[in-house]
């Protein structure tokens, strides 16, 4: 993990050091689209959350439950299970 903060942050620092001035243009035309095209995927993912969204928390609910039941399950099967030789209650012969 060190290393790889390293290499990024020495990679970033000579980047820093290579640019040069670039003798560019951006046109407010383009820039009106790109605003476009990112606000139409925000309101895709919204439309598409929107729609799928009943589907997406049952999905998760699903799984919950799911989780919940396998516990249950788990629980009753270690309470019903025949008890160990060494943990089954002695007995008296004067309860016999």
């Amino acid at each position: 993990m060190r290393k790889l903060i390293t290499f990024l942050l020495t990679f970033i620092g000579v980047t820093l050091l290579m640019t040069t001035t670039a003798s560019a243009y951006i046109d407010p035309a383009t820039t009106a689209m790109l605003t476009q095209i990112i606000a139409g995927a925000f309101i895709t993912l919204g439309v598409v959350f929107g729609v799928f969204r009943r589907k997406i928390i049952l999905f998760f609910k699903n799984k919950s439950v799911n989780r919940t039941k396998r516990k249950i399950e788990k629980q009753v099967k270690k309470e019903n299970r025949e008890p160990r030789q060494s943990e089954k209650p002695e007995t008296n012969e004067k309860d016999i």
